[in-house]
């Protein structure tokens, strides 16, 4: 889907936006940031998983001024990602999905910042969407709960995800949430063929990251406990995370390798 979208972009037109672009901010990034405030804003309705209908990409404004004539092209091109996104991870979109770009004046040149909402929607429908935000949050706090969480302070130690291959990710609250696969454009990407493309969610709850398994095809597991439908597991520093057959170490990001 990642290489789908790059190419559509390239052909929409013709190569030449990655020129238009500094080397540090390309339309990819604008499409990943989106799909992550998707994720972020998730929530549990009455039909399952739902995502909101607008995403806001905040920019500098001279990177919103490079855009030109083609802010038209990468509105539409992010929507098209947005939706397949979201059809492959089983998310379902209230409405049709509207993408806004926008100055921001607090932004560094090369940067991005995303956010989705619920917007424009019929009362019925934003009434609904009200109920399960609220649904969703108390879901969160008893998953936490469920999964005998760390005593308060622990969690809120800045983790890392290491592995024999040298991979090192640091798990930083703020993002929320972190998305582990085969597929590239999860935020961990791990090569193994026993992984699926989109095999784990890692999201932060109040003071500690939870594990969800996403259906996966060979599993997600937590010091050697497997996460079944609808159960989820806590990290703390010295767990081992493996999907499939890959394994990776939880540290506390003050360790060393």
């Amino acid at each position: 889907m990642l290489a789908r979208f790059e190419q559509l972009m390239e052909q929409a037109v013709e190569g030449s936006l990655r020129r238009v672009f500094s080397t540090s901010l390309q339309p990819i990034q604008l499409a990943k940031a989106a799909a992550r405030a998707m994720e972020q804003a998730q929530v549990v309705g009455l039909r399952g998983p739902e995502v909101p209908n607008v995403y806001e990409l905040r920019l500098a404004a001279p990177d919103l001024a490079r855009f030109g004539d083609y802010a038209e092209t990468l509105r539409r091109e992010v929507r098209a990602y947005l939706i397949d996104y979201a059809l492959e991870r089983g998310l379902r979109p209230v409405a049709e999905p509207r993408v806004e770009l926008i100055e921001d004046a607090r932004l560094r040149v090369g940067s991005v910042r995303a956010k989705a909402r619920f917007a424009g929607l019929p009362p019925k429908v934003q009434q609904d969407v009200e109920g399960a935000i609220e649904g969703t949050r108390r879901l969160r706090l008893a998953d936490l709960a469920a999964a005998q969480a760390t005593p308060s302070g622990v969690g809120e130690r800045l983790l890392r995800l290491r592995d024999d291959d040298g991979l090192d990710f640091a798990l930083e609250p703020r993002v929320d949430v972190v998305r582990l696969g085969r597929a590239l454009d999860n935020d961990v990407v791990v090569g193994s063929q026993r992984v699926s493309r989109y095999h784990a969610q890692l999201r932060w709850v109040e003071s500690s990251w939870l594990v969800y398994d996403l259906d996966s095809t060979n599993g997600t597991w937590v010091d050697e406990q497997k996460i079944g439908p609808g159960q989820t597991r806590v990290l703390q520093a010295g767990s081992r995370l493996r999907a499939g057959d890959h394994e990776l170490k939880v540290q506390d990001s003050r360790s060393r390798r």
